[in-house]
């Protein structure tokens, strides 16, 4: 018994000398547990002020809030932010079998203001925020292109001669009407990154021929004169040549109209053919009565004035707001009655009620920019009518103090000398001026140009009361408008008058495709052809290519369509197994629109004798997908033999005669 209490005593004893010699050990042992929890609660703390972040960031900015997917669908579909611009299907082919021999592009301009005047519209934010290190590096070459205040490439002659280079960044012309924002900028630049990557190397884009003056050289460039198209095709030359940009943009060619129409414009059919898709709809929008009063809504929040509420129009309004992270607007009550202000009937001279404020449009009253345009435009005789009441309107809204109006007066001028081209010389159709001038002012897709008719004392509308019940504009609102515009688009798209309205618009367009086409086959040259144009240009490319998605019609900011043009490379004889000559055979095109290959879509391009080849995303190496090419003998005997089937006459000028009579439409 003895021995077994010795044996423990010896054991505790060993244990205790062991616990001391290892005190080092279980110090670290303790440490490292504290350490481990410390860690584990303060991971668990910035985890929480990570989510706390993330929720404000939703908070302060609703429309990119993931919690609303369908909304952030809309918000990317019609604002097409920078960042979701990314390369698609362009130039990807098999290129051991194919050589690019030269690509078409035909764009819409980047992001713009509105086209009609909005309420509190001069305090919108249209500035990018945060500026983009993109941004920044193509204002900084802006600026070190530019000796005189105006970059050299608009230093020279031509019809883009002293055009600013960036949007106005002014704080009271942040968002001008109709002008390109730097957003828009950034849109094209991007743009011009993803075409450079797709064709820069292939097409040598930086170092190619410029522009000569009958259209020669190996790069040429098309506008409209309008400065956001003109400054879209400098931002997408910097983002596909970089510094050879300005050579690129320096000698582009002015289109007179928005449909690139070239030679082919002048149409009778084109008024009989809007009137008809006008009153359809109208029709449209009054079959919604729920939708029509919510279009009514919007409008007296967000317009100055009211005529006939449109919903196309309330749209573009509210892209305003949408696409530059702005608070959806609310109704304004009433301020206390200030001054009474003197209408401006010279007839009736009478106070204006004191329920209704005076007007704010970027500090310039609509009409005394009707009336200064006249003014501009009649300047020849300075005692007619016109003129007498220019100077005495101008003279009572201007003073020295405000900032100069920014409008492109020079435009009008232009109006008025394709007027004279395009209509005075084709008088045999058109027996009615108010009908001319409104077909002038929608081929120049100007509707914020409320130019007068008749009189302006007659015309002059006062601007609508303010709604004395409160109304906030939701997003709920703008999803049910976006989801009547999507059905209304449908209907458009499948319409017989529609479609036929945009065949006789891009006939000149596609005409001038298929030339420099043909030229890039025979002649090798140009190899890139540029198009900065606008929605309607767009939309009417594809209703005459025969394309039936909505969502195409739908064109967003800065939207491409690409015409590739390829060869073969293996030209050898199949009997002789020589080498020979590149015959018409051996070409092929494709079409991509904003990186989606719709080749195969096309209306001419559905037979057997498409090429079909299987590619790798160039974005995502593990997706493989369909790439299709059309012999490019289908697209010239569209444009030659097919493309005036549907009038059963074979040319522009018999099909605008034959569909111009109203039997034909009504």
């Amino acid at each position: 018994m003895s021995t077994i209490f010795a044996n423990r005593s010896k054991i505790i004893t060993e244990m205790m000398k062991f616990s001391f010699n290892h005190r080092a050990f279980y110090c670290y042992l303790g440490m490292s547990v504290w350490i481990f929890f410390l860690i584990t609660v303060m991971y668990k703390y910035m985890s929480l002020g990570e989510e706390t972040i993330a929720a404000k960031k939703i908070v302060r900015n609703e429309y990119l809030s993931k919690s609303d997917a369908k909304f952030r669908r809309i918000y990317l579909r019609a604002c097409n932010p920078p960042d979701s611009i990314v390369r698609g299907s362009e130039g990807v082919v098999d290129s051991d079998t194919w050589m690019l021999q030269g690509a078409l592009v035909v764009t819409r301009h980047g992001d713009r203001g509105p086209l009609t005047h909005l309420k509190n519209g001069d305090k919108l934010p249209c500035d990018a925020d945060p500026v983009s290190p993109l941004l920044k590096s193509y204002e900084e070459f802006v600026a070190n292109s530019s000796s005189t205040g105006r970059a050299w490439w608009v230093s020279v002659a031509g019809p883009f001669h002293n055009f600013p280079s960036l949007p106005a960044r002014a704080p009271g012309t942040r968002c001008a009407l109709g002008q390109l924002t730097p957003r828009g900028i950034l849109q094209m630049i991007t743009v011009g990154n993803i075409l450079k990557e797709a064709y820069g190397d292939k097409l040598n884009l930086e170092a190619a021929e410029p522009q000569g003056k009958k259209d020669t050289g190996e790069v040429i460039s098309y506008s409209t004169r309008y400065r956001r198209t003109y400054q879209s095709l400098v931002g997408l030359w910097w983002g596909a040549a970089r510094g050879a940009a300005g050579a690129r943009a320096a000698p582009a060619r002015e289109a007179h109209s928005v449909a690139f129409c070239f030679r082919d414009c002048a149409c009778a059919a084109h008024h009989a053919l809007n009137k008809k898709i006008n009153t359809q709809a109208k029709n449209r929008l009054e079959s919604h009565p729920a939708i029509k009063e919510l279009v009514s809504k919007l409008s007296k929040v967000l317009f100055e004035s009211q005529e006939h509420p449109d919903a196309d129009v309330v749209r573009d309004a509210l892209l305003a707001y949408m696409c530059h992270d702005a608070a959806l607007p609310c109704t304004e009550k009433p301020k206390p009655p200030s001054k009474p202000k003197l209408s401006l009937d010279k007839k009736h001279k009478k106070f204006r009620p004191n329920t209704i404020p005076s007007r704010k449009i970027l500090d310039v009253d609509i009409d005394t920019l009707n009336m200064e345009l006249d003014y501009i435009n009649n300047q020849m005789d300075f005692n007619n009518e016109i003129g007498r009441k220019a100077r005495d309107i101008i003279g009572k809204y201007y003073d020295s103090k405000k900032v100069p109006l920014d409008f492109d007066a020079q435009m009008e001028r232009e109006k008025l000398l394709y007027y004279q081209q395009r209509y005075l010389d084709n008088a045999d159709g058109y027996e009615d001026v108010v009908i001319v001038k409104k077909n002038l002012d929608a081929d120049f897709n100007f509707p914020n140009d409320a130019r007068m008719d008749t009189d302006f004392d007659e015309d002059y509308k006062e601007p609508t009361p303010e709604s004395s019940e409160d109304f906030c504009i939701k997003k709920e609102h703008v999803m049910s408008l976006f989801a009547y515009l999507e059905w209304s688009y449908r209907q458009e798209i499948k319409n017989v008058h529609n479609r036929r309205r945009g065949l006789l618009v891009a006939y000149g367009l596609i005409h001038n495709i298929v030339q420099n086409m043909i030229r890039m086959i025979s002649e090798n040259k140009p190899k890139f052809v540029v198009y900065s144009g606008h929605d309607k240009t767009l939309q009417a490319l594809i209703l005459a290519l025969g394309l039936h998605n909505y969502q195409h019609y739908n064109i967003q900011y800065a939207s491409r369509m690409i015409f590739e043009v390829y060869r073969k490379k293996d030209l050898r004889d199949e009997f002789k197994f020589t080498k020979r000559k590149a015959i018409a055979q051996d070409f092929y095109f494709r079409v991509v629109y904003n990186g989606e290959d719709v080749t195969n879509k096309l209306s001419f391009c559905k037979s057997r004798q498409n090429v079909v080849m299987k590619v790798v995303d160039p974005i995502d190496d593990v997706k493989i997908y369909n790439t299709y090419l059309c012999p490019i003998e289908n697209i010239v005997r569209f444009i030659h033999d097919d493309y005036f089937a549907s009038f059963n006459v074979t040319n522009f000028k018999d099909a605008c005669a034959s569909y111009g009579n109203s039997k034909h439409i009504y």
